[in-house]
């Protein structure tokens, strides 16, 4: 049974580009264009990563960080963030944040991450 990766972000190009890579890894792949959606998503099925932008329209990143905690069952659930803003690695660390990569995103580095945190 594939991992599976959900991405969260609200530009439809990383999303489709994201997606047709980690499906191209072999990993099976949701996605979300906001926090919300990334919370109802959640509740379907239990993904082994979250790949989340933080800027967002409905639920920003950091919301959906806070809003993911408060159920037990999300908690173990890594969390790789999608960012322009790499001078928020302090607050991302602080609440348990696996790894964060800048944007604009190269695609080898956003594979190897993934790869790295849940093990291909």
């Amino acid at each position: 049974m594939p991992k599976c990766v959900l991405v969260v972000d609200d530009e439809p190009i990383i999303v489709e580009i994201s997606k047709r890579k980690l499906q191209e890894r072999g990993y099976e792949v949701m996605t979300a264009a906001n926090g919300l959606e990334a919370l109802d998503a959640i509740k379907k099925k239990i993904p082994n990563l979250i790949l989340l932008d933080i800027q967002m329209p409905k639920m920003n990143g950091y919301t959906f960080i806070i809003e993911k905690a408060k159920v037990p069952e999300y908690q173990a659930i890594p969390v790789v963030v999608l960012t322009s803003y790499g001078e928020m690695e302090p607050l991302f660390k602080r609440h348990g944040i696996r790894a964060y990569l800048l944007k604009p995103l190269k695609l080898q580095e956003l594979l190897d991450k993934v790869d790295e945190v849940i093990g291909g």
